[in-house]
Parts: C-alpha cells; sequence; structure tokens
C-alpha cells in the first residue's frame, strides 16, 4: 500500500526549500509514495510569475512568513489549527516540513492531531524537518536575541519531530552544537540536481539578458565580447550582494584607470533588498545591472565567464550546483555547506565573507586566466555529476522515510 507524504512549505515562490519540495513531489517512487504539497501565501506581486505551478497543492490561507507579536501571534494559532483539519482529512503517513516558520507550525499542528481523541486516528504520522541552512547560523545578519530565540523555537519543535534532515554537514554539525535535537534524530542528505539541464547557450543567454534590460541602459558595457560577471539569487540580507558590488566597484574603478574596457556585472533576482543595492550601486559608482527573475533564470547561467555567490548563510544552494552543471568557473564566500561543494582552487575560488577585495581579486584572476578558468569550470562540472545528482537525493530521502514508518 501507498505511503501519504504530505509536504509543507511557509510560501510557493521559487526558491532554494521551495525547489527541494518540487523536486522531492514530483521524483519519489510513485510505486511507494503517493504526494501532496501544502504552501503558504499570500505571494508578493513581485513573486507571482514566479511562483511554482503546484497541481497536487492545497493553499494555506493562515501560513506565512508574517509575524504579529503583538496580536499574540493570532495568524500562527490560526495556521496551527487549519493544519491540524487538514492533517484531519488527509491522514498522511508522513508529514515532511520545510522552512523555519512551517517547521514549527507544523510540528505543534502535528502534535495536537496526534493527541488522543474520543474517535483515535487510524494514522501515526512521522514528522520529518528539513533544514535549508539553520536560520540561527552564527554568521546570519540576527541580533543576539533573535538568533537565540529562533534556537528556542527549533527545540521546542524538535521534540515533535522525528527526523531532522540536515541539507549539509555544517547544519548537521551547528543542530548538534546548539543542541537542537539528539545525534540520533538528525541525517545529512545533500541537495541534488539533474545535471542535464537545458541551458540557452552563450550567444543565446547573452542575447535574452540584454533585451530584458530598458534599452536606455544598454550601454557599451553590454556588448556580448566583453567578459560578464553573474549571480543569480534573492536580493535579502543574507545573500550579502553589497560585497559583490564593492567588489564590482572596485573592478571597474580599475579598468577605467587603465583605460580598458570594463567587465559587465549583473544580478538576476528580487527581493526587500533590492532598492538599497541599487542606491548603493550607483553611489559608489559600480556599474552593475539588476534584472528581474522568472523561475527559470538558470537558463542564463551560461551567459556569464564567471559565477558569484558573496553569501553570509546558506544551506547547501541550488544555484550554485547549477551554475556548476554549466561549466561556470565561479567564487564563492566561505559559508554554510558550500565548502562540502567548492574545493578552493580545485572546482571553484573560495574567499572570506564581507571582504570585496578577496573577491574582486578572485574575479580578476579568472578574468586574466581563461586557461585555469575553463579548467575550474570543468572541474565543477564533474563535481556535480559524480556527488550532487538529484537520483542521489531522492533515494537516501526514501530510506529516511522508511527507516521512520
Amino acid at each position: 500500500m501507498k505511503k501519504k507524504v504530505v509536504y509543507i512549505i511557509t510560501k510557493s515562490d521559487v526558491g532554494g526549500a521551495q525547489k527541494y519540495v518540487n523536486d522531492l513531489a514530483k521524483n519519489l517512487d510513485k510505486n511507494q509514495f503517493e504526494t501532496k504539497i501544502l504552501y503558504g501565501g499570500p505571494v508578493r506581486d513581485e513573486d507571482k510569475l514566479r511562483a511554482l505551478a503546484i497541481s497536487n497543492g492545497i493553499k494555506l490561507k493562515w501560513l506565512s512568513n508574517k509575524i504579529y507579536p503583538w496580536l499574540l501571534f493570532g495568524n500562527d494559532w490560526l495556521a496551527v489549527f487549519e493544519l491540524v483539519k487538514i492533517y484531519k482529512k488527509e491522514q498522511p503517513d508522513i508529514i515532511h516540513l520545510n522552512s523555519s516558520k512551517a517547521g514549527v507550525i507544523g510540528s505543534l499542528a502535528a502534535s495536537i492531531y496526534k493527541t488522543p481523541h474520543p474517535k483515535p486516528h487510524t494514522l501515526n504520522p512521522k514528522v520529518i524537518f528539513t533544514a535549508h541552512g539553520w536560520v540561527f547560523n552564527p554568521t546570519n545578519a540576527l541580533s543576539w536575541p533573535v538568533r537565540w530565540f529562533y534556537v528556542f523555537l527549533h527545540k521546542f519543535a524538535a521534540l515533535f519531530q522525528d527526523k531532522i534532515i540536515c541539507v549539509s554537514e555544517y547544519d548537521y554539525k551547528l543542530a548538534v552544537r546548539y543542541g537542537i535535537a539528539p545525534k540520533e534524530k538528525l541525517v545529512t542528505v545533500h541537495n541534488g540536481i539533474d545535471p542535464n539541464i537545458k541551458f540557452f547557450n552563450k550567444a543565446e543567454a547573452r542575447k535574452e539578458i540584454i533585451k530584458k534590460l530598458n534599452p536606455q541602459s544598454t550601454t557599451h558595457n553590454l556588448q556580448p565580447d566583453l567578459p560578464w560577471i553573474g549571480s543569480i539569487g534573492r536580493l535579502v540580507k543574507e545573500k550579502n550582494y553589497e560585497t559583490l558590488i564593492r567588489a564590482a566597484a572596485l573592478i571597474t574603478k580599475e579598468q577605467r584607470n587603465r583605460e580598458t574596457e570594463k567587465p559587465v556585472f549583473i544580478i538576476i533576482g528580487e527581493g526587500p533588498e533590492r532598492e538599497k543595492l541599487k542606491s548603493v550601486s550607483r553611489r559608489i559608482k559600480a556599474d552593475l545591472f539588476f534584472i528581474e527573475p522568472t523561475g527559470e533564470d538558470y537558463k542564463y547561467l551560461k551567459a556569464f565567464d564567471v559565477f558569484v555567490m558573496s553569501s553570509v548563510k546558506e544551506g547547501l544552494p541550488y544555484t550554485l550546483l547549477e551554475a556548476m552543471a554549466a561549466g561556470l568557473p565561479i567564487v564563492v564566500t566561505e559559508t554554510g555547506g558550500i565548502p562540502e561543494i567548492i574545493k578552493d582552487h580545485e572546482n571553484g575560488l573560495m574567499v572570506s565573507q564581507k571582504s570585496p577585495e578577496q573577491l574582486a581579486g578572485a574575479i580578476r584572476g579568472l578574468i586574466a586566466n581563461s586557461n585555469e578558468a575553463k579548467r575550474i569550470g570543468e572541474e565543477a562540472k564533474k563535481a556535480v555529476k559524480e556527488k550532487f545528482e538529484i537520483t542521489k537525493m531522492i533515494s537516501e530521502t526514501e530510506d529516511v522515510y522508511k527507516e521512520n514508518l
């Protein structure tokens, strides 16, 4: 008999956790599992075009990232009881929670659902939580009280969780360090992708990106024969795009002084930091372009000669795996699970966090040495196929399910 898996995600816009849920729901063994996705809202206007197309999902009215402590978290309690009602209707064998908010609320709802009733449930669902990069990561931009509040919430939620999947060894060790749960409740399962992604070729990708930009912004700096340096991600504090912008300004200034052609810097993304980052870019004359995301931004990766991630918090980023599958030379900051993917000077370059000088130096080096850049890109592509294939992630996740049923 098939086992029913219900996935819960806080919102349906396209991000790492959302891709993870969608990939699992689509690729689990259909002979053993049936799946349904529960997702919160509302989706912001800028996210609508990027929302997941969920055909077998249920949209939740009350689950969202919004927090109203002055209302005694009334919306969160409403979300708890909304989930209890859905659990009763769906009667899942496995409740798989994703993201901090869904992890806490979904676990509390499961504990209420499993409390004996006059008519006992025939099922006793197992609760699985996947940590897509712990929010209390010490490098994240949070104050001390907020960080420890999240630690408390996750410790509380873990009491009602049967297994916690960490997407990196870094997150596993962080959970142990902060005492989130006993070691026997924790397991590491790395994210994985299908490496046979259909990218635009370089010329097509650059042509499409140029078309997306306002014609008035299409200066000589966007000529397709110049080096293009790019990144893809949400414009939020943990992505720390200000460091990339400052690195771009350093390189732009240096090239201007030498009277040589300046590289093109492009960030594909949307989020609450957008206007602030654009303002910083203008103020320090970084000569950098912002492009709104489409939900299929991986297609444009081959437009870039170098791919950059300047984050201060990550789990095991899908965008990085996709850039590796595209065979791009990569520069990253040392954070989260990234060192489990990128080996410095082997399949990418790694620099310290919040160091525009180091980031600029690594980018310059790859632009100047095309042979080394090509070698690093080829090694990155090989690493994805060998270690971060989606079939491995699916198989290991199915094993977690079976061990806990």
